[in-house]
């Protein structure tokens, strides 16, 4: 998933996780969360041959494309790319989680061991929708229940500040397998983005930070930053 995913990642990670295996993408606006998620599904779908799911809350399938078109990123004709912005202008009080459940256990009913990757993009816009409470947190540690249950490769990306705690709105940094945050740094003059891999359950791994960039085929892990 993630050797092979992103180019670089052999020199950050010692060998590759199995699923059912839950990720966290987090970081700032701008750090190429959404390119990161968009390399890593393309990639290991066109190489397994693989079916995926792309749930967007937040950005349209239009605008997905526009940056997949930048990167010169082609999307495999196996990932579906579901679009929940207009549904959101329609029904603000649908139950997001309840809907997406449905969803994911029509596509493995639909395509069983096929089915290897979901992404939801993004956790932040869920909670801008509902009231962040402990029942919604309860709903919440289900939801993750769940997606582990159906054996997945699962990437939940959301807004994460630089300094806030990996924690987030509702503690999920202590359930989730991993944690990859993705920065802007800023070095002689110029902003360099980021990776860096906070958590990655049963893998040892750099704690380094990585410079990453955008290269045929997506993101690429260029190397450590060194102060």
């Amino acid at each position: 998933m993630f050797i092979g995913g992103i180019a670089g990642m052999e020199r950050v990670i010692s060998h590759d996780v199995n699923p059912p295996y839950l990720s966290l993408l987090t970081g700032p606006p701008g750090s190429m969360k959404t390119s990161f998620a968009l390399s890593i599904i393309s990639n290991h779908l066109r190489r397994t041959g693989g079916f995926g799911l792309y749930c967007t809350v937040e950005e349209t399938v239009d605008s997905l494309l526009k940056t997949c078109n930048s990167m010169g990123l082609e999307l495999p004709p196996n990932l579906q790319i579901t679009d929940l912005t207009e549904l959101r202008k329609e029904n603000e009080a649908m139950d997001y989680l309840k809907f997406t459940r449905r969803m994911i256990q029509h596509f493995k009913q639909e395509r069983g061991e096929q089915f290897s990757v979901f992404i939801l993009d993004s956790l932040g816009a869920i909670y801008s929708l509902t009231k962040v409470d402990e029942e919604m947190r309860k709903k919440m540690f289900g939801f993750f229940d769940f997606l582990r249950n159906q054996g997945l490769y699962t990437f939940i990306i959301t807004e994460r500040q630089s300094g806030e705690f990996a924690e987030l709105q509702g503690n999920e940094g202590f359930i989730a397998d991993g944690i990859i945050n993705l920065g802007l740094d800023r070095r002689n003059g110029k902003i360099v983005r980021t990776m860096q891999v906070e958590k990655m359950r049963h893998i040892r791994h750099s704690m380094e930070k990585q410079a990453i960039d955008i290269s045929p085929g997506g993101v690429t892990v260029l190397g450590p930053l060194f102060d």
